[in-house]
């Protein structure tokens, strides 16, 4: 899709409203796209490990936004070329053209999926979604802010419009009261138009955005724009969240564990091999038919493996999560009204799955 006019779905956070369109991609592995030689073939589990996960039958990963090369997503198609997921005897299907994501998962139609951060998720299963959080591919937040070049502070947003989607992140709220906004004195504009080119053309002040995505497309276009990130003004937070099936998890917790060991396995190679996962990603979507601009999507992962390999907990290896990282957003998702009151964490957080695949910050690889 292109850059400047493919902001039509959300980008890894809460879906968005509309019929379920769902396309699956079989991504068996496949040659061709300049990609890697493929591993062996041959399961590194033993019968009894690898028997279970056959059983669990096939799982469907659903992307949040298509062939984009964001953490969480472009690891997917990695470990399916590379046959990691294969050595795990897991038969994976991926779906690329749903704009339901979660409600996919949350209903048992889907098995796993990413979500945006924390809050994104806490957001989700307080309305009622059965999905259970086990991995958080890194401590910060990659929300932003974009302004026009003649806003140097927020608030100097007062008296102007804000575009966001469907429920500003409680990220931005953060932002907003750290940097002394009166937000009653800010007109919230709700817009579907994902395109950041309206900041250019004047349609908004300022703009909800993901400093992996937004932008990067206005760096390449060259235009004139300030970006405001929530550590400029000590606001923590989460990102990337990978969610599953809380029914599914509960019958075959090793299928997930497993899942989640090839995915991770995938995300180092693709941290050191860049240039070869694009390459993986761009095959398959082309073989979709869809279009793949490869210089953001290379921009897009270089920002976000620096983002997670520079922002795990300390000690621990990406993907690791605990319940204390997550309680900041817990608290200001109750804070800010956007959630009445946050369910236990205990339920919808399991933190031990990904910490178990780790000797220290090395993760284990049979």
């Amino acid at each position: 899709m292109k850059a400047t006019d493919g902001f039509n779905v959300t980008k890894r956070g809460g879906a968005l409203a509309g019929p379920v369109l769902i396309v699956t991609i079989l991504v068996a592995a496949c040659g061709g796209g300049g990609s890697p030689t493929a591993r062996s073939s041959g399961s590194l589990l033993d019968s009894s490990q690898c028997a279970a996960n056959r059983a669990a039958g096939t799982m469907t990963y659903v992307s949040p936004f298509g062939f984009d090369a964001s953490a969480g997503i472009i690891d997917v198609f990695a470990a399916q070329r590379l046959r990691y997921f294969k050595d795990m005897c897991l038969g994976v299907d991926v779906v690329t053209s749903s704009q339901m994501s979660t409600e996919l998962v949350a209903s048992g139609r889907a098995t796993v999926s990413s979500i945006g951060s924390a809050a994104d998720d806490l957001g989700e299963v307080t309305r009622g979604a059965d999905v259970v959080a086990v991995a958080t591919y890194g401590d910060t937040s990659d929300y932003a802010i974009l302004t026009g070049p003649n806003i140097t502070n927020l608030k100097q947003l007062e008296g102007k419009t804000f575009g966001y989607h469907s429920t500003v992140p409680v990220a931005i709220l953060e932002m907003f009261h750290a940097a002394g906004v009166d937000v009653s004195k800010v007109q919230q504009v709700d817009t579907q138009n994902y395109d950041p080119n309206q900041l250019v053309r004047g349609q908004e002040s300022a703009i909800q955005a993901y400093q992996s995505n937004e932008p990067l497309v206005l760096s390449a276009e060259k235009a004139q724009f300030n970006e405001f990130i929530p550590s400029q003004f000590g606001v923590k937070g989460t990102f990337n969240v990978q969610i599953f099936n809380g029914e599914f998890l509960a019958h075959h917790r090793q299928a997930v564990t497993d899942f989640m060991r090839a995915e991770l396995h995938a995300f180092y190679y693709c941290a050191a091999h860049r240039t070869a996962c694009i390459d993986i990603e761009q095959h398959y979507a082309q073989a979709a038919g869809s279009e793949y601009q490869v210089s953001h999507e290379r921009a897009v992962w270089n920002l976000e493996a620096a983002l997670a390999l520079g922002h795990t907990l300390p000690g621990k290896g990406v993907g690791v999560e605990t319940k204390a990282e997550w309680q900041p957003e817990a608290t200001a998702l109750e804070q800010y009204g956007i959630s009445k009151s946050v369910r236990p964490l205990g339920k919808w957080e399991d933190t031990s799955i990904v910490a178990s695949l780790y000797d220290g910050k090395t993760l284990i690889w049979p």
